[in-house]
């Protein structure tokens, strides 16, 4: 599959709900799926789950923009969406049924993207140590344009300084976490309260002596 064609998916109307047509459903190598926003009314589907992981982008995941052709009675009708929710097998790892939410193309979306840390920072290179609290991070973008992550550079990041989530951007995404938030912050050595410690030991010695 060729990156253009990442988006792309076929689903079918399906008319019957409940355990027991999901179960039916699996048997057959499908899974029930939803769609709905924008004002208009629910649309039950079926689709593939090895189809709807091969349509993923492969760097955006779960965060990939959907152009899915649904196909019913009449003519198939084209809707954009993203997905929103999702029940999987933990064990097998295997999607058990899917929700999409139709979008605006020249819309945002708000959802989540992973964090990660890059870089050595001067404060641990001084004998800091790091300590990072963000594992994702809330955006809003067009659906075509959601980041694959927020990469976090944390080599200027010195001891007892922090970095926090208005020191950071994204291209083509708003960052919707509060400004204040830490995302990343260096503790100073501890070599300083150790050679306190010592000191104080040595004080009290010379007192008793």
């Amino acid at each position: 599959m060729t990156e253009t064609t990442f988006g792309k998916l076929t689903a079918k109307i399906r008319q019957a709900t409940g355990k027991g047509v999901a179960r039916k459903l699996r048997t057959e190598g499908l899974i029930p799926a939803v769609i709905y926003g924008k004002g208009e009314g629910n649309v039950m589907l079926t689709v593939s789950p090895r189809e709807l992981r091969r349509a993923m982008d492969p760097n955006r995941r779960l965060n990939t923009f959907f152009t899915v052709t649904i196909e019913g009675d009449g003519a198939p009708v084209v809707e954009q969406c993203v997905l929103t929710d999702y029940q999987a097998d933990p064990i097998r790892d295997e999607f058990l049924h899917v929700d999409f939410l139709r979008v605006d193309p020249d819309g945002e979306v708000v959802t989540k993207i992973p964090v990660e840390y890059v870089g050595r920072s001067v404060g641990v290179v001084a004998g800091g140590k790091l300590r990072t609290y963000q594992r994702t991070a809330r955006v809003a973008a067009k659906p075509a344009h959601i980041p694959v992550k927020l990469t976090v550079d944390i080599s200027a990041l010195a001891a007892g300084e922090s970095l926090r989530m208005r020191d950071l951007s994204l291209d083509n995404a708003r960052l919707l976490d509060h400004p204040n938030v830490v995302v990343a912050h260096v503790d100073p050595p501890r070599v300083a309260k150790v050679d306190d410690a010592a000191a104080a030991a040595d004080a009290k010695k010379g007192k008793k002596k």
